[in-house]
């Protein structure tokens, strides 16, 4: 279970993203998602992420990947 200041990080970047989606700003939204992935993996490497959060992320960020398909080089 994400705590604290992780949770809000992890979380505060995936609306940002899906701000960005809803408004049709792809390039900002593939930003947004470049540094998501970035964040949950940092924060893995930390350690303030556990295995199950993680396994959860990274189902979120396949499903995100094939929305980016397009974008992703």
């Amino acid at each position: 279970m994400l705590l604290g200041k992780t949770k809000k990080v992890i979380e505060g970047k995936e609306t940002e993203m899906k701000l960005f989606l809803s408004n049709n700003y792809k390039d900002s939204a593939y930003k947004a998602y470049q540094e998501f992935v970035a964040i949950v993996e940092e924060f893995k490497s930390n350690g303030k992420i556990s295995d199950k959060d993680y396994s959860k992320l990274m189902s979120k960020i396949n499903d995100y990947k094939i929305k980016f398909k397009d974008f992703i080089k």
